[in-house]
């Protein structure tokens, strides 16, 4: 049955009137109906956005939190290494220290005997 016919049998039925506000009805409950979908459909998207926002926000805090623990890993092994770093300088720098002094001593010893070389000498010159 087309659409043209069972207009046809409504207007012989309920008249042109009757068939004018059949439509009208129906052209609400339409209207009603799709609003009713569309808000439907918008509490859905409402609720599955925020589902899926809360799964990438817990995600988003188990990744940071072991971003952290590596970040707090690399700085451990960082101060470590810095710790490794200033007791060879300590090392070194005592090293150095003793062989300041050992080359001092030898500078001064030196420094010594050709000081009493030359008093010895003016001394003999002298008599």
């Amino acid at each position: 049955m087309s659409k043209l016919t069972a207009l046809n049998i409504l207007k012989e039925k309920l008249g042109e009137d009757g068939v004018n506000a059949l439509i009208e009805v129906i052209e609400e409950e339409r209207e009603r109906t799709r609003d009713n979908l569309f808000r439907l459909l918008d509490e859905r998207f409402a609720r599955r956005l925020a589902e899926e926002i809360g799964k990438l926000r817990s995600e988003m805090h188990d990744e940071i939190g072991l971003l952290r623990a590596e970040v707090h890993r690399e700085i451990a092994k960082v101060w470590n290494e810095i710790g490794k770093l200033r007791a060879e300088m300590h090392d070194e720098i005592g090293e150095l220290k003793a062989d300041m002094i050992k080359w001092m001593f030898v500078f001064w010893a030196t420094q010594m005997l050709a000081i009493m070389g030359i008093l010895f000498t003016l001394f003999r010159f002298m008599k």
